[in-house]
């Protein structure tokens, strides 16, 4: 019997994979996003430098802005940047840990329950444990553990959603009472578990994007010949998922957004975003068997049937 019931949920999966259940809508309140990107090229170590993630959050900064003023919400921007030659460790919105934890202390005093927080984050992810590697201060390079992150922006009321573009970054999708990790837990007993458990079932208020399980994240050129335009691949294709118009000034002058092709019914939410990422990034999200690719790159996003409605356009 038991075997019979697994097999009828396997292809109910299957055969209904659009039948999926949303948070309750979103009201119209106030978005505060908070934008890292880190390069390392201030400190001694050229092995550590990157080139997209500046890139990357600037741009976030800029598309995130535009769609939150299409949906007629008030927006509340952070950019966190360090580049060789933006910021110094005495600067509030240069990322180190205590800038951090400052920013986000200072939205968890403003938000409400009706507002929605956005946290992103372009850097590199240590090996195994996925700590973000932050702004270096003083030539001491500083890192933040999974928990602690999700620990503090936890305090913010309201919806969160974390993205994060770095190695490594599943270790930051967690299991929860509605939810487990399909893919760093990727047990048939375990998912039957959790969804089957006489556990009260709880609506998530965070939710996280991650651009890889636990492999490497990449970073490639997307600018045409002579004109380079670094950007994390994942980050990329979350751009174009939001409308973002590539290719553009150098200054991001004049850009802006283009209908989303990630929204559904006019809105927007985590799993559309998801599920345009998986299918469209430029490398592939397995291994596959005579394939020519040596790298690949799984983007993870919070277990579970539930999904966060973010924007109504």
């Amino acid at each position: 019997m038991k075997k019979l019931l697994l097999l009828l949920t396997l292809l109910s999966l299957l055969l209904f994979p659009s039948c999926e259940l949303f948070t309750e809508e979103p009201t119209q309140g106030d978005v505060y996003y908070i934008n890292v990107g880190i390069d390392y090229k201030n400190n001694d170590d050229s092995d550590d430098n990157l080139n997209g993630t500046v890139p990357d959050a600037k741009e976030l900064h800029e598309a995130l802005g535009q769609v939150i003023a299409k949906a007629n919400r008030t927006g509340f921007p952070y950019p966190m940047i360090q580049k060789e030659t933006l910021g110094t460790p005495s600067d509030s919105n240069y990322p180190t840990k205590t800038n951090i934890k400052n920013t986000l202390s200072e939205v968890e005093g403003l938000a409400k329950e009706e507002d929605l927080t956005i946290f992103t984050y372009s850097g590199h992810g240590i090996m195994e444990t996925g700590h973000l590697l932050l702004a270096y201060s003083e030539g001491v390079p500083q890192s933040l553990d999974p928990a602690t992150l999700l620990s503090w922006i936890a305090l913010i009321p309201g919806k969160k959603l974390v993205i994060l573009d770095s190695c490594f970054s599943g270790m930051f999708v967690e299991k929860s009472p509605s939810s487990t990790n399909t893919v760093l837990n990727n047990s048939i007993a375990k998912f039957f578990e959790t969804y089957h458990s006489k556990d009260p079932y709880r609506k998530p208020d965070m939710f996280v994007l991650t651009a890889s399980a636990h492999t490497d994240s990449y970073e490639m050129d997307f600018g045409p010949v002579g004109t380079p335009h670094p950007h994390g691949i994942f980050t990329y294709t979350l751009l174009e998922a939001l409308g973002w118009d590539h290719p553009h000034s150098a200054t991001l002058t004049g850009v802006t957004i283009k209908e989303p092709p990630a929204a559904k019914d006019e809105r927007i939410t985590v799993d559309g975003l998801f599920k345009y990422i998986k299918k469209n990034q430029a490398i592939p999200s397995r291994l596959k068997l005579f394939s020519n690719w040596t790298e690949f790159q799984h983007p993870l996003t919070t277990g579970g049937p539930l999904d966060l409605v973010l924007f109504n356009l």
